[in-house]
């Protein structure tokens, strides 16, 4: 312990390694952009960021007042709704070292590192913050204001927190190891213009100006060595939708500006990032349907965790004899699914997709075109319609080739057997073949102008901002929704009809049913007028396969 650290007062306990601790959420929500490496955040003399979640009284008491820390209670309720004048703090700290601290916001706090072998004994230093995310909700804002400060050397001056001015060829803003310094830079400047308060659209002051004058006015304080990188709020409702917006859930809202991110807390997905696009898709510990948990993401570490009824988990270990004497094609199967252009690089030449990138769970979830009851709809063995039907989805969802039709070929034969142990785990759960690939949804009219404003708030951050998908090093982490990389025009998902009903269930990931019919027409229409592969040139069945339920 330094003897700075050894002062009294009281000790923080900081334990999370990222502002997404848990990995069930770091699963889904959207701080990575690299599925190779964790999402950590380390320091330029090799030491791993901490974070914290803090609340104030009054959430703090809805909270308790409700019992929503336990996650069996908030699944009993129909509606979540964070009480006026709450606020969430979201903390970053790094160690500091002695003759650091005149420049920081101190305390001393308790590290608990999950590579201890130990595992109970943590170790108390002198930390520093370095980034602070607020959020506060008022009768204006339901969807809450949303403010974001680091200190003034994370990125600038002569000795920056996460980055060596002198390293000219490092890569920056990229996950890695942890113990390997990341090099950051800010993507999202803060803003340096004076606004033109007669435009509508103008979102920003001059921040620039108002942190110098700030910390002019503070010279004897610490605080002059932080700034204000941006604030985030909803707009009110046009008065002509005034009346539509009032029977609109929160999450569909306007927001200024458009993007907002710290280079401590969103570091690698900087340009994609705004705040309450990404909280909006919040939700309680309700698994059978979505139930926003009012932009707050705190509520999912109620326990104890709740699965997802509607879905077949992946396979661990056979259950029965014919699992047991399947049990190789059976997880052949599974990592066909999941990792297609990966394994079959030959008929998946130019796609970065998985089959599990449309069929969800690997083709076990019965809201995302789900793989039960294929070998009876499709007369197997007795004929090769099954077989075909996967075909189509090579060639025209994975933009590919077909596989073979030879009997018993190895490839076919697994994605069958894997479908079969699909039925059978399906049956021992209780679940049902579902009528449709997707719930059926309103038939609309889709806005591709306001489908391109709800990609970049609530689809972006992970599909990046072209639609490209995310592959940082080499590692498929989200899918490419458009471009060479994409499914092809012969594919069911090109179609509005379909990609509507697949966005309103399931995206999102892991969030379906946070969309409305509206907004899931408006960003079918704006994905689907992208740039794609035309897709090879067919007739009759042929045309149009969305998957082996189509």
């Amino acid at each position: 312990m330094t003897r700075a650290a050894a002062r009294s007062g009281p000790v923080k306990q900081l334990f999370r390694l990222s502002k997404v601790h848990h990995p069930l959420d770091d699963a889904f929500q959207p701080t990575k952009a690299s599925g190779a490496f964790p999402g950590t955040l380390t320091d330029q003399r090799g030491r791993l960021v901490h974070y914290e979640i803090r609340m104030n009284r009054t959430l703090y008491d809805y909270v308790v007042t409700h019992g929503l820390f336990q996650a069996d209670r908030q699944a009993a309720l129909e509606h979540i709704s964070a009480p006026e004048g709450s606020i969430l703090i979201k903390a970053a700290w790094r160690e500091l070292e002695p003759g650091e601290q005149s420049r920081f916001y101190t305390r001393t706090a308790d590290i608990w590192d999950p590579d201890d072998p130990a595992g109970s004994t943590p170790r108390r230093r002198l930390v520093g913050l370095v980034g602070l995310h607020a959020m506060q909700k008022t009768a204006s804002a339901p969807q809450w204001i949303w403010t974001t400060y680091e200190q003034i050397d994370n990125v600038e001056g002569a000795d920056p927190s996460f980055r060596n001015p002198h390293c000219s060829d490092c890569l920056t803003n990229r996950q890695g190891p942890p113990g390997f310094p990341n090099q950051v830079t800010r993507l999202t400047p803060i803003p340096s213009r004076e606004p033109d308060c007669a435009r509508a659209d103008e979102s920003n002051d001059n921040l620039q100006e108002l942190n110098r004058q700030i910390q002019a006015s503070l010279p004897a304080s610490v605080w002059r060595n932080y700034e204000l990188v941006g604030a985030q709020w909803p707009l009110p409702p046009a008065a002509a939708l005034s009346e539509t917006s009032a029977r609109q859930p929160t999450t569909v809202f306007s927001v200024r500006p458009g993007l907002l991110a710290n280079t401590t807390m969103e570091t690698y997905i900087q340009t994609s990032s705004s705040c309450m696009g990404c909280h909006a898709m919040a939700r309680s510990s309700k698994r059978e349907r979505y139930v926003s948990s009012d932009f707050s993401f705190t509520f999912s570490e109620a326990y104890p965790r709740r699965p997802d009824p509607r879905v077949v988990p992946p396979p661990a270990a056979p259950r029965t004899r014919w699992d047991r004497q399947n049990w190789d094609s059976i997880l052949r199967g599974y990592t066909l699914s999941t990792a297609t252009y990966e394994e079959l690089p030959a008929q998946v030449p130019t796609a970065r997709l998985h089959c599990a990138s449309c069929h969800l769970d690997a083709g076990g979830n019965t809201q995302a075109s789900p793989w039960l009851g294929m070998t009876r709809k499709y007369n197997y063995p007795q004929t090769q319609d099954l077989q075909r039907r996967i075909n189509l989805c090579f060639s025209h969802s994975l933009n590919g080739h077909p596989l073979p039709l030879e009997a018993g070929e190895p490839t076919m034969q697994a994605f069958i057997v894997y479908m079969q142990w699909l039925d059978e785990q399906a049956k021992a759960r209780g679940l049902q073949t579902p009528a449709t690939a997707f719930p059926p949804i309103a038939l609309l009219s889709g806005n591709a102008a306001r489908g391109q404003e709800i990609f970049r708030q609530k689809c972006a951050f992970c599909h990046n901002v072209q639609g490209q998908g995310r592959y940082d090093d080499g590692r498929y982490y989200r899918p490419a929704l458009w471009g060479p990389h994409s499914f092809n025009r012969q594919a069911g998902l090109a179609e509005s009809a379909k990609m509507a009903p697949f966005l309103r269930a399931n995206m999102p990931r892991g969030f379906g049913g946070n969309l409305t019919d509206q907004e899931a027409w408006d960003l079918a229409s704006f994905i689907d007028g992208q740039e794609r592969p035309a897709g090879p040139v067919t007739t009759g069945e042929g045309r149009r396969s969305g998957g082996v339920t189509q």
